[in-house]
């Protein structure tokens, strides 16, 4: 498999294919981050598109300090954040719990109705824990959680310390433990 890097070589240099196999390496990633940072498919939709649209402009500056996928998060985080702040008075939700659960459950055994039920209301009731962190928190979560990110790549990511990032998931974490005792 070619390493990222060289499409981005290539990208800037001018192959417009080469963008393309970025783009399809990954976009399910970054709409999934968006998906999780702003709760609807809409909005997922439109930051993923930004992202590699702003990725495309900025591609000369890369520096091929970090990996390419770490320096695309960051420019996601950054169109989200961007999409937040524009967006403020909208009420945002977390929906991808719900997602994840269907997914284990399309995986793993066949569920009986009562069990979905119980899933589901389990599931809102975390999107809805996680949604009222600060957003600082929130990315922290969604980062480490749902896109498995070592502490070392979300300091990159999110341009602070790892002992920052390990600070804001251990509060992050006790702000949600009281909200999620019944689950």
């Amino acid at each position: 498999m070619i390493p990222d890097e060289l499409w981005v070589k290539k990208t800037v240099e001018g192959d417009v294919n080469a963008f393309d196999e970025l783009v399809k390496r990954h976009y399910a990633k970054i709409y999934k981050l968006a998906y999780r940072m702003l709760g609807n498919a809409d909005d997922a939709d439109d930051a993923t598109q930004e992202t590699f649209i702003e990725a495309l402009k900025s591609l000369p500056s890369f520096e091929y300090r970090s990996k390419f996928s770490t320096w695309l998060y960051k420019v996601a985080l950054w169109t989200c954040q961007q999409q937040i702040r524009k967006a403020e008075s909208r009420r945002r939700t977390l929906t991808t719990f719900a997602e994840d659960i269907k997914y284990a459950r399309a995986e793993s055994r066949v569920d009986t109705p009562d069990s979905i039920t119980v899933k589901n209301e389990s599931a809102q009731l975390i999107q809805a824990a996680i949604e009222k962190l600060p957003e600082k928190q929130r990315q922290v979560i969604v980062l480490f959680y749902m896109h498995d990110l070592k502490y070392r790549e979300i300091s990159e990511i999110l341009g602070c310390p790892e002992g920052t990032v390990a600070s804001r998931l251990n509060t992050a974490l006790k702000n949600l433990k009281p909200k999620l005792q019944d689950i």
